[in-house]
């Protein structure tokens, strides 16, 4: 799945490329996009990313960060089940570090502890083609060296995730991308009359996927569910 052809060089790259290809080949899903974006050069290196995170914005990131580095400017992928009954949707759209962009030059919020936090989210995976308004970002005050991991939903606004930058990631590759998974680490219940269409997605994920990637464990992400509903 890299675009030269050739293997990734990064842990975290060669992971994404799996789940690429996991997603472009499974018969139970009609994949509209699933690839990698361009490398620019000096992001491709991973030493200048940290140092200049480090020195010009006072982000010295820690282990978990820098352990799921990648090189390319954004990873993204888009499906709809092949089931022509169901309406289980994923998407992902993963923002290389450097590049990442400050909630507050999309959202202003609307009160003083909302434009507070959001001058300190940096968005780095969002939804646009499926336009649902799902963003999240990693919120980062100087000096941060493991970021908190917020999830911005456009109808309830921020709301903190109960997992790092890495878990959330080696999370999303498991869930392939699928719609409101990030309420499994949300406080917010989805049992709310309207989250029933994400609950009814995440029920048909955890119905479906075991046996679509049976290489992953689902069991946490069930019992998740299972303690929201």
């Amino acid at each position: 799945m890299n675009p030269n052809g050739e293997n990734p060089v990064f842990p975290f790259e060669e992971r994404c490329s799996s789940t690429l290809e996991e997603i472009s080949t499974s018969s139970g899903l009609r994949v509209s996009e699933a690839g990698f974006g361009a490398i620019s050069r000096l992001l491709d290196d991973p030493e200048f990313v940290f140092e200049s995170l480090a020195e010009d914005d006072g982000l010295p990131f820690g282990p978990e960060v820098r352990s799921h580095f990648f090189r390319f400017g954004d990873i993204t992928a888009f499906w709809e089940s092949a089931d022509p009954d169901s309406g289980l949707v994923g998407e992902f759209h993963l923002t290389h570090l450097y590049s990442t962009s400050l909630m507050s030059h999309t959202w202003e919020g609307s009160d003083d502890r909302e434009r507070d936090l959001y001058r300190e989210l940096r968005i780095f995976d969002d939804t646009p083609r499926t336009g649902v308004g799902y963003m999240a970002a990693l919120r980062v005050p100087r000096g941060t060296t493991d970021p908190e991991i917020w999830f911005f939903d456009m109808h309830r606004g921020a709301m903190e995730m109960d997992l790092g930058y890495g878990t959330y990631l080696d999370t999303l590759l498991i869930t392939k991308g699928t719609i409101g998974w990030q309420y499994l680490f949300c406080d917010a219940g989805i049992t709310d009359p309207g989250f029933a269409p994400v609950a009814e997605g995440l029920r048909e994920m955890l119905d479906v996927f075991p046996r679509l990637f049976p290489d992953h464990d689902y069991t946490d992400l069930r019992s998740r569910l299972q303690e929201r509903l």
